[in-house]
């Protein structure tokens, strides 16, 4: 990230209308005022209330579920925004728009447009599909990453979880887990640092899909919306169990 872009510690017009969620005026005013769009600035526990952060609006805008059309006209008065990254946790807009929650569209828009951010870690280790996972794990948000980089599934953070952990561990929908199974079946016997694989994660947390979850990750038959999921085949199960 380039510190002598244009940096303003005040509000911008800009910022502004996007912390008032004033979609309309914000985007007639990156339309008259494309630089704004390059200007960073300073905002007070951006993230967790506690760390400061240098941000561009784009960052601001992903925080606010702001939409898809807000998102790309500052992408298209300023193109690196993309991969631009707020100062604190070094999350790209990417990070900010998973870690939030944000629109399946905004995502697949954010994926599509710079593809690399699917695998550009944080100060954490984690990428944008960690947050997927671990905030309301969308299965369009999960399968846009994974369309976009199905690799991204093999990157632990730095306390060595996978996106498996953590869509396990916050009780991630049947559906989800489904499809990093899919995407990498050798996640399910990947042990964290602290010596705990998928398996053993899931029969910790107490969440309705806890049996099917389970049945996925032993590798037997499970029904998931009606569609049956078939048996992994005899390798996976023998991994496993002996990651059990």
């Amino acid at each position: 990230m380039n510190l002598h872009l244009p940096f303003n510690t005040h509000r911008s017009n800009l910022n502004k209308y996007l912390f008032n969620e004033d979609w309309k005026s914000a985007i007639t005013e990156i339309e008259r005022h494309p630089n704004d769009a390059k200007v960073w600035s300073s905002q007070a526990g951006f993230f967790d209330g506690d760390h400061d952060s240098h941000v561009l609006p784009i960052h601001v805008a992903c925080s606010l579920h702001a939409p898809l059309e807000v998102i790309k006209a500052i992408v298209e008065a300023y193109p690196d925004a993309l991969s631009a990254k707020e100062t604190s946790f070094k999350r790209l807009p990417l990070h900010v728009s998973c870690q939030m929650a944000e629109k399946p569209e905004v995502i697949e828009y954010l994926a599509r447009q710079y593809v690399g951010a699917t695998i550009e870690p944080d100060v954490l280790g984690r990428l944008p599909i960690h947050y997927c996972c671990s905030n309301g794990a969308s299965l369009d948000g999960v399968k846009t990453l994974l369309k976009a980089n199905s690799a991204s599934t093999l990157y632990a953070d730095y306390n060595g979880w996978l996106p498996l952990h953590v869509a396990v561990h916050f009780g991630a929908s049947t559906e989800v887990v489904q499809q990093l199974i899919q995407a990498c079946p050798s996640s399910v016997y990947h042990r964290t640092k602290k010596g705990s694989n998928a398996l053993k994660l899931a029969k910790k947390v107490s969440t309705k899909n806890k049996e099917e979850v389970i049945a996925l990750l032993e590798g037997r038959p499970t029904v998931v919306k009606s569609t049956t999921v078939s048996r992994q085949d005899s390798i996976l199960r023998a991994l496993v169990s002996m990651a059990a």
